[in-house]
């Protein structure tokens, strides 16, 4: 049997899972195809080098199976199935699996002062390892207590407060939201890491950044209400959105075995992928675990229709996530996306997210053994 080619675009957590699950097979051929000028990397770790806790070499990741090309793609013509590269080379593939994760969506261009702030390296976003060097040379360079706004209400912004706070650093958490992370964790875990927040660091909820002034001695954050901050570091963790190559770019569109419409032998899977399906609609998930388990389900679709596997049938999203917000453990389980929350257990906070009465994920705060249990009965159990 010809060994089919299979290229898989990003060597981040979605590509490495995709090249393990279909390693040692000899009827398909794999090629891993990396950003030029960078080695696989863990960006569950990334946070640990910002806040000077690993050394960067500690979080690089083994090469993937398969050949690995450190060649950025630049463009994918599904019609002749051809990847274009940036040194300008072309890749032919019998299946593409697009899994080129994501970018750090940044300040509004409007926000005055936001192109001399980045070049003056005091506006910066925690996404890549590039990113946690210059945070961690940022702080560093400020002594023991430096000063350090943070905007946005996510995992990673909650996360970066908890954390620089317990460190000894003077913390602003700036978010647009009055209940920050409502649509991450859901209304009532996200209360809970509010409060700890308000009691642990100082916090501006429902304001929005208008201007960054980056001067010799300091940088200025001026909030919508007309509040001043004055700072040494601004960090803007704002979420991520789709990094995918041309004709994508946006974002991948994929059904729910994880194949792009309208692009026969297209797959995508983690940070660029757009879900459509029946069950949850519209959707995204941008962490580690699910990543990679979108890359295994991917890679079982495409041998399937290469005829070298079973049918994997719909992906449904079941991964975990974990945090230590502030001292207590913040985690998740499935998809905790969905606006349907119901408390399920008060002492050690258990919240079901629900679509159409069907338990889709499950959050809480100090209740990881809980929470984690639900991990086999999501998209089946009903609330």
């Amino acid at each position: 049997m010809t060994a089919r080619h299979v290229v898989i675009l990003g060597a981040g957590s979605a590509g490495t899972a995709a090249a393990r699950a279909l390693a040692g097979r000899g009827d398909v051929r794999t090629t891993v195809v990396g950003r030029t000028g960078e080695s696989p990397y863990s960006r569950m770790l990334v946070k640990n080098v910002a806040y000077g806790q690993a050394a960067p070499e500690l979080i690089r990741l083994p090469a993937p199976h398969g050949e690995l090309v450190a060649d950025t793609a630049e463009r994918v013509d599904p019609a002749t199935q051809d990847v274009h590269l940036a040194s300008g080379a072309t890749i032919t593939y019998d299946a593409l699996l697009v899994a080129t994760g994501s970018r750090p969506r940044g300040l509004d261009p409007d926000v005055a002062g936001v192109e001399h702030a980045v070049r003056a390296g005091r506006l910066l976003t925690l996404h890549s390892l590039d990113d946690a060097v210059r945070i961690r040379e940022a702080i560093a360079a400020c002594g023991e207590s430096a000063r350090v706004a943070i905007y946005g209400g996510g995992l990673i912004a909650s996360e970066t407060a908890s954390t620089l706070q317990a460190l000894g650093h003077r913390v602003s958490l700036v978010a647009r939201s009055r209940v920050p992370g409502v649509a991450g964790f859901g209304r009532p875990v996200a209360e809970r890491v509010a409060a700890d927040h308000e009691a642990r660091v100082t916090t501006y909820f429902g304001r929005t950044v208008r201007r960054v002034l980056a001067t010799p001695d300091a940088t200025v954050v001026t909030l919508d209400d007309g509040t001043d901050l004055e700072v040494d570091l601004v960090v803007v963790a704002l979420g991520t959105t789709p990094a995918a190559p041309s004709p994508w770019r946006d974002g991948v569109a994929v059904d729910d075995r994880l194949r792009v419409s309208g692009h026969g032998a297209v797959y995508a899977a983690g940070g660029a992928a757009v879900h459509h399906d029946d069950h949850l609609g519209t959707w995204r998930i941008d962490h580690w675990e699910d990543s990679a388990a979108q890359g295994v389900h991917a890679a079982q679709t495409v041998l399937h229709d290469l005829g070298r596997g079973e049918d994997p049938g719909p992906y449904r999203p079941r991964s975990a996530y974990m945090a230590m917000i502030h001292g207590r453990l913040i985690s998740g389980v499935g998809y905790t996306g969905h606006p349907g929350t119901r408390v399920a257990q008060t002492d050690g906070l258990v919240v079901l997210h629900e679509q159409e009465g069907t338990v889709v994920g499950v959050s809480g705060v100090e209740a990881v053994g809980e929470v984690y249990g639900w991990g086999s009965r999501l998209h089946e159990a009903r609330a």
